[in-house]
């Protein structure tokens, strides 16, 4: 985010007494657009384990700052999913995952979601309702991770690539079902080229905040509500 990024102030923690190393709350400008983001921090993850309840929490607190500055909120989903223990769901993670879909559905600001790279489970789907979805190309996205579908399926891992051809995770699978609007090339991958990757990204996310500035927001809210309510009848 420091390099796609300009004028970066990081904020911390839920405004309660909570903090989630997993999980990067800042406000930031695109260009010429200024917005909150919210978004899953892989490389604290590696080294804090999986976001908890506090983290949704903490993302819920962007979501209301967004609304009272009256700023686009961009999210950035990169995570292999939320923590799975007695001491995540006795805090209310399930709680929290849908207390962020509703919020996101219905937040009055412009919403932009950057599918970065892995997207499972809960975790993942509490930040994606968005307006626009751009996603990298080698982003994917699945409310279960296709190893743990397979061993479900056949009682063995080894599936998980047919599963995910199944399944539709790709970026480009998201594009033709209408799930994403737009992807972000990786040539051949981000970590080749990071630079010029989150380059790339912070030129996509100025143009997405931009086009959606530019709507009437009760049409871009009543457009956002029809995406996710036919999501999947196709």
């Amino acid at each position: 985010m420091d390099t796609a990024a300009e004028d970066l102030t990081r904020l911390s923690g839920t405004g309660a007494g909570e903090r989630d190393q997993g999980l990067e709350l800042a406000l930031a400008r695109f260009g010429a657009e200024p917005c909150v983001v919210v978004g899953h921090d892989r490389e604290a993850r590696s080294r804090s384990g999986p976001f908890g309840p506090a983290g949704l929490r903490e993302a819920r607190r962007g979501m209301r700052i967004a609304a009272e500055l009256r700023l686009p909120l961009v999210t950035v989903v990169d995570t292999p999913g939320a923590a799975l223990s007695p001491a995540a769901e006795q805090g209310g993670l399930a709680g929290e995952i849908a207390r962020c879909l509703a919020e996101l559905t219905t937040l009055p600001s412009p919403t932009v979601c950057l599918l970065l790279g892995e997207g499972a489970g809960g975790g993942a789907l509490a930040l994606f309702p968005a307006d626009r979805v751009v996603a990298a190309r080698h982003g994917w996205l699945s409310p279960l991770p296709p190893e743990g579908a397979s061993a479900i399926l056949y009682r063995t891992t080894d599936r998980a690539a047919e599963v995910a051809r199944r399944q539709g995770v790709r970026s480009r699978d998201l594009l033709a079902a209408g799930i994403a609007d737009r992807l972000v090339e990786e040539c051949p991958d981000a970590a080749d080229e990071p630079a010029a990757f989150l380059g790339r990204v912070g030129a996509v996310l100025e143009e997405e905040l931009a086009g959606l500035a530019d709507r009437d927001p009760q049409a871009r809210l009543a457009d956002r509500r029809a995406r996710y309510r036919r999501l999947g009848l196709r």
